[in-house]
């Protein structure tokens, strides 16, 4: 089963995602973090949402956001479907999931600090609604020593025992150590890794 997508998140996953994995090194059109910022604030301003994009008569919206986005360029990106149905099913057989800030299941801790520099899409693994709970970030040096190394283990044993998850980026050193340490004592780890 494929994951179900709301017409804004398809929107936005046509207009800002890399759906060509493998393709390392070929360039990609999806508009970046700042484009598409502009191009949903010029959306919100005409009181239009993402989905209005992949209506049949889109055309006078994307001629209408010329300023923002070249419209060749948006239509090319948003008949990517199929691509996307593709992208999808790779997701799905690796456990990734999908969403946007457009959803209501998009943090709304992320929303309320980032406001309009939240991330168009979030791609994850596991149970979104830790998302929503926060806990304690640690992160740190890669090259630390041994001893520094079991102290933050004990850090993120403690944060467990406290209920609540570590929040890292996963890296050798300081950010395993803490999250190596929550997970020891059966608590709970959130991985925020970069791009």
């Amino acid at each position: 089963m494929i994951q179900s997508l709301t017409p804004n998140t398809q929107a936005i996953a046509l207009l800002t995602a890399p759906l060509l994995v493998g393709q390392r090194g070929a360039p990609s059109e999806a508009l970046t973090p700042g484009e598409y910022k502009r191009l949903a604030r010029s959306l919100y301003e005409r009181q239009a949402q993402p989905s209005d994009l992949l209506a049949p008569d889109a055309d006078m919206l994307l001629d209408a956001l010329a300023s923002v986005a070249d419209p060749a360029r948006l239509r090319r990106l948003l008949d990517r479907g199929f691509l996307l149905s593709q992208a999808l099913e790779r997701w799905q057989a690796r456990a990734i999931w999908l969403m946007s800030r457009a959803d209501s299941s998009y943090p709304s801790r992320v929303k309320s600090r980032l406001r309009e520099d939240a991330p168009a899409l979030l791609y994850g693994c596991g149970d979104p609604a830790l998302l929503e709970a926060g806990g304690l970030a640690v992160v740190g040096s890669r090259e630390v020593a041994p001893e520094l190394l079991s102290y933050t283990e004990g850090v993120g044993s403690l944060v467990a025992s406290a209920g609540r998850a570590v929040v890292s980026g996963g890296a050798r050193g300081i950010d395993q150590a803490a999250m190596h340490g929550a997970l020891q004592a059966g608590g709970q780890v959130i991985g925020v890794l970069a791009d």
